[in-house]
């Protein structure tokens, strides 16, 4: 076994993650910020003279475009420098799983459960491909699962620089089974190959089964380009037809017949998980999916007697709001899906909650929520159809100072970037009042502390 090394940069190594013929990834600790960070080293020792001097300059440049994608279905990368002439990665640490894990040790997911992971993925692509950055290997392996059903996407943009592509066009990067075709034969690439790869991983996930399999490598690449793409009702009983059809299109053998972006193509499978019988997105929950994988701790005891579901849109809006400091964007996939599950205000909070992983979060987000819906004086009998959507009846959005959206968007860049402009304009444009605006962009910040430290500035 290969000895650790002690110290990379300012890092202090802990352990061995994984790695491969180009490079490692480690377990690090940052002392200067005292936090959990990954390290990818990359072996560009391995390479000599005119070769390297190129290979340097396009990773570190890749790496510089791949840390622009600030998102929190994005793994975010802190720091690029050299160590000892190889360049290295400092990324954030994701205690979970990969997708490829969970799909070794046969975790299995419904309709619901699949496209709420890939709704997420999609999310990510859609950030990334708005700086330019196409990630080029969108697989299992680069897909991971968090506890709390949050997913994550790693190797952004950086994906090109492997073993087998030290060159940039002409040369096949990515993994043979997720492969575009266009990548097959080593052509230039934009991000529809991105949204071919993820209905690649998705046909696998609905179905128990790759789209194509083979023997070898070239049999994989053979069937890839010269195979008509199989339908999931040749793999699948009582496959969805309105998903099949989405797929079909994101698997089209020519780019330009497939969606045209990450967000088209997350919108036709909302529409399609919909329409498919049973398999309403509301039933997809991710930490149910995930159980297998890691287990929630309980909820505290909480009860709210009498209180019982209206419905009313911006009170499960205000739900959602909350929920995300904790969990981010799946907070509305969770929401829906707790909503069809439970009939009282105190079941429902308890659902909620158990996707929270810190006990004095968790604890925190029961008060509020609790609070929010006594302050509301909710009342009267509830079932589950109770909280279908109605129309909205909300005000109109409310008008800020330029110089109150200013400092909200200072506030906001120190945690997401330079994208900040655009969430504040965007959301300014919704908003009912400014503490409905402070909520909505903080679900753009990742990590809990960063969320607490931005929505404390909202009092200052």
């Amino acid at each position: 076994m290969t000895e650790l090394p002690v110290q990379i940069g300012r890092y202090r190594i802990e352990a061995r993650l994984g790695g491969g013929a180009m490079g490692v990834i480690y377990k690090a600790h940052d002392p200067e910020i005292d936090r959990t960070v990954a390290i990818k080293l990359i072996r560009a020792d391995l390479l000599a003279g005119s070769e390297r001097d190129s290979y340097l300059a396009r990773f570190q440049r890749e790496a510089q475009a791949a840390g622009r994608c600030m998102h929190p279905n994005i793994v975010a990368i802190y720091d690029f420098a050299m160590h000892e002439g190889n360049p290295f990665l400092t990324m954030e640490y994701v205690p979970g799983q990969s997708l490829s894990q969970s799909l070794a040790r046969s975790v299995r997911f419904d309709v619901g459960g699949a496209v709420s992971v890939i709704l997420q993925v999609l999310a990510a692509l859609a950030c990334a491909h708005g700086q330019g950055v196409v990630h080029r290997d969108i697989k299992p392996a680069n897909i991971l699962l968090l506890p709390n059903g949050q997913v994550k996407v790693t190797d952004f943009g950086i994906s090109r620089f492997n073993a087998s592509s030290l060159t940039e066009i002409g040369s096949v990067v990515g993994t043979p089974s997720y492969m575009s075709p266009e990548q097959c034969r080593g052509d230039e690439v934009d991000l529809r190959a991105d949204l071919f790869s993820t209905a690649v991983v998705l046909f696998e996930l609905v179905s128990g089964t790759r789209l194509f399999s083979g023997s070898s490598q070239t049999h994989v690449l053979f069937a890839l380009l010269n195979q008509d793409t199989p339908h999931l009702n040749e793999r699948m009983q009582s496959a969805p037809a309105a998903l099949d059809r989405v797929l079909q299109k994101a698997l089209a053998k020519n780019p330009s017949e497939r969606f045209d972006s990450a967000d088209a193509m997350a919108q036709a499978l909302r529409e399609a998980v919909v329409e498919a019988p049973g398999g309403g997105l509301a039933n997809a929950e991710a930490a149910t999916v995930l159980a297998q994988t890691a287990r929630l701790p309980s909820e505290p005891s909480v009860i709210v007697s009498g209180d019982e579901f209206a419905s009313d849109d911006a009170l499960i809006s205000t739900l959602e709001r909350k929920l995300a400091h904790y969990t981010g964007p799946i907070a509305k996939l969770l929401v829906q899906s707790a909503i069809k599950k439970t009939s009282r205000l105190d079941e429902l909070f308890a659902a909620l909650a158990r996707n929270i992983e810190n006990p004095s979060d968790r604890a925190r987000f029961l008060r509020e929520a609790r609070n929010h819906f006594e302050m509301r004086s909710l009342g009267g009998a509830s079932t589950r159809s109770g909280l279908r959507r109605t129309v909205s009846t909300n005000p109109p959005a409310a008008s800020f100072s330029p110089i109150e959206l200013k400092r909200i968007e200072r506030e906001l860049a120190q945690y997401v970037g330079p994208i900040a402009k655009v969430l504040v304009g965007r959301e300014a444009a919704k908003a009912r009042s400014l503490p409905e605006l402070w909520d909505a962009l903080a679900v753009n910040i990742e990590r809990g502390a960063d969320r607490a430290a931005f929505m404390r500035k909202r009092e200052s």
